[in-house]
């Protein structure tokens, strides 16, 4: 009786290691996935950069043109697109912070 008990516990013994086995390997499989995942995001991020920089140098240079282009129409005494150009202005300058501010969160990855 013993013996058959002995071969009943090793059996639920091997069975076990099989599941936990088999359970390790998914869980390294789906470590796997994600890792190479992260590493992708990363690259695509660090990829990003330099066009946001880009882009942060051009709307610079326009918000200076705007603004020069409001002093010749105030000089001028012309007051019809200054309202649009004042718009433009403000739009440019939020562009400006949220490039500014996409650009740190993407050097800090």
């Amino acid at each position: 009786m013993k013996n058959i008990l002995d071969k009943i516990n090793r059996s639920h013994e091997i069975e076990a290691n099989k599941v936990e086995l088999g359970a390790l390997q998914e869980i390294e499989k789906e470590l796997i996935v994600a890792s190479s995942g992260a590493i992708k995001s990363i690259e695509m991020a660090k990829a990003a950069i330099k066009p946001a920089q880009t882009s942060l140098q051009l709307n610079k240079q326009l918000l200076a043109k705007l603004q020069g282009f409001t002093k010749q129409i105030k000089d001028l005494g012309i007051t019809s697109p200054q309202k649009e150009v004042e718009i433009g202005i403000t739009q440019v300058k939020e562009n400006i912070q949220a490039i500014d501010n996409l650009i740190k969160n993407l050097l800090s990855i």
